[in-house]
């Protein structure tokens, strides 16, 4: 028998930080919605507003400018989307785990990975599996239900010395 893993290229790696606890992502996209809808308002109050002039020289300049301004209010609508929430990868043959998300348009990015050998800290309580890296932050909780799956990354973690 033979066992293979499909894996994301090694050197994607997140653009972005995977936890922002202060809320900066939240407003970051607030605002992104909020100038995006402004934009988009602009680009349509150019020619509904009252007093709008419409004479011959301005017309093309009106026009340009609503159209990017069109394009930009739904560029910074569509970057304030969420994103896919991350999912975890625990790989027992390569003895690491993987933060990765997943997009509908590009390759899977590799937001973090940590080596069973540097994980700061592993809970397993019944099913549940808590992970923290190797700075000690946080990583990932699991629950698995598979009772040979559980018992063989709890094999994988007692081998690594992370839990007894």
């Amino acid at each position: 028998m033979t066992s293979t893993a499909q894996l994301p290229d090694a050197d994607l790696t997140a653009a972005q930080p995977v936890r922002m606890l202060d809320g900066g992502r939240l407003m970051l996209r607030g605002l992104q919605r909020l100038f995006g809808v402004a934009f988009i308002v602009v680009a349509f109050g150019l020619w509904l507003l009252p007093g709008s002039s419409f004479e011959s020289e301005l017309l093309l300049f009106k026009l340009l400018l609503s159209i990017v301004a069109g394009f930009l209010g739904i560029g910074l609508l569509q970057s304030g989307a969420p994103q896919l929430a991350p999912h975890i990868e625990i790989d027992t043959i390569r003895r690491e785990v993987r933060l990765v998300r997943a997009s509908q348009l590009e390759a899977p990015q590799v937001l973090e990975r940590c080596a069973f050998d540097d994980l700061a800290h592993v809970e397993l309580e019944g099913p549940h599996v808590r992970l923290w890296d190797a700075s000690g932050a946080f990583m990932a909780e699991v629950t698995l239900t598979d009772q040979k799956v559980f018992s063989r990354l709890s094999a994988c973690l007692r081998d690594s010395g992370k839990v007894l």
